[in-house]
């Protein structure tokens, strides 16, 4: 018992101290959404077209009850492919490079504005049926996904920064405990992805299909 709490501790001051670094990686992230619902504006006519017929039979597919169970395994390889890999372990190595850390910040912003068009297109082409629609098909996974996103991009910004420090002399702490660190909350953000995805598999086309039976 008294280890656990030691190590809430732990990570209870390591937030605490690296608080601004956070708080800019979410003004960062609302920024990309900012930018993503503005950008809807921009769509041609026929871009609205395409984008919506491809979103409804995005969402109609979402909500079929009668899907195979291989197609939902397939489905979910494919999300945690995409998560955990691509982004938690992407994030985890640009942060390890030191270089590529600004890197970062890009991946932050661009996940903020897909996020973002996607909800502002659906929000301004259908009103309440795009509210219904984000609600149901958009914001279950995406409150997982966003906090793994920002909790792995920290970690990685700290240890780049730390090594950066190290590397120009200005700071004479070892990186061996940053390292240790940065590696926990990359797990903890891959944790958070892998839970993201199972709920975008599993539980997000039950909710779809429950905000359509609203809507009829």
């Amino acid at each position: 018992m008294f280890w656990a709490g030691a190590f809430w501790e732990l990570i209870w001051r390591y937030f605490l101290r690296h608080l601004p670094l956070y708080v800019a990686l979410m003004l960062l992230f609302a920024t990309g959404l900012g930018f993503g619902a503005l950008a809807t504006q921009k769509l041609s006519p026929v871009q609205k077209e395409d984008l919506n017929n491809y979103i409804t039979a995005v969402y109609a597919s979402l909500a079929e009850s009668n899907q195979e169970n291989h197609h939902r395994v397939e489905l979910f390889y494919q999300r945690l492919k995409d998560n955990v890999i691509k982004t938690a372990g992407l994030v985890f190595l640009l942060g390890l490079t030191v270089i590529g850390a600004p890197l970062i910040l890009g991946v932050v912003f661009v996940r903020g504005f897909v996020l973002g068009f996607t909800v502002g297109f659906l929000v301004q082409d259908t009103m309440v049926k795009g509210l219904v629609l984000s609600a149901t098909g958009i914001l279950p996974h995406n409150a997982l996904m966003v906090p793994a996103l920002l909790l792995g991009a920290g970690g990685a910004l700290s240890f780049a920064g730390s090594a950066f420090r190290t590397l120009l002399g200005v700071s004479k702490d070892g990186v061996h405990g940053q390292l240790a660190t940065t590696t926990f909350l990359a797990i903890c953000s891959g944790i958070l992805f892998l839970a993201a995805a199972l709920v975008e598999t599993y539980i997000t086309p039950i909710l779809v299909q429950l905000g359509q039976g609203l809507l009829t």
